[in-house]
């Protein structure tokens, strides 16, 4: 069972969204162009992140800190590719980084709100992930759905929600209104 369990996390994990490749590769070919300082940096930060998905691909958990120091990065190469469209703010309390995460999460969230949201300087997408007292990490963006959307396939909330189940019997909650949709990821502790 524990074998099978594994494997079935395995797969889970090698799903995540080949998209993160390309769309970085044509931001920084257009900054080459443009600016070869802002290219060097994008480079940098485009290896941090890639570093981080390559030597945390295997691991079941991170801790938060850790996850919160690849995030910084990510939303660097963000805003270059969205400017004035992408607002993401990131407030946690101290108390919760040393907790555990499963790896990418905060990204592929950010990553799910870019992807079935309009994101532009006219209707800014706003981003908002933080603790919110109770051992949970609380990601959430104001809703202003694209028209038409790529064909969803549920993949990036499924496979964090399999990973949760697989690794802590822990649910995620998922909340949607009018104007807001909300992922809570329960923090794990260790200790």
């Amino acid at each position: 069972k524990h074998i099978s369990t594994q494997a079935e996390l395995q797969l889970i994990k090698s799903q995540i969204n080949p998209h993160f490749l390309f769309n970085n590769l044509n931001v920084l070919s257009a900054l080459i162009m443009k600016d070869n300082t802002e290219a060097n940096r994008f480079i940098e930060e485009f290896s941090k992140v890639y570093r981080y998905i390559l030597s945390n691909h295997d691991k079941e958990l991170v801790p938060l800190q850790t996850e919160l120091d690849f995030i910084k990065p990510y939303i660097f190469l963000l805003q270059k590719r969205f400017a004035d469209g992408l607002q993401i703010n990131v407030t946690i309390d101290e108390k919760y980084k040393d907790q555990y995460i499963i790896p990418a999460s905060l990204q592929m969230l950010i990553e799910n709100a870019i992807k079935h949201n309009i994101v532009s300087r006219q209707r800014p997408l706003m981003i908002d992930v933080h603790s919110n007292g109770n051992s949970t990490v609380v990601v959430s963006n104001n809703l202003q759905a694209k028209q038409t959307i790529e064909r969803s396939t549920g993949i990036g909330l499924q496979n964090i929600l399999k990973r949760y189940q697989l690794v802590s019997n822990k649910e995620i909650l998922i909340e949607k209104d009018e104007a807001t949709f909300t992922v809570i990821l329960p923090l794990i502790n260790l200790n």
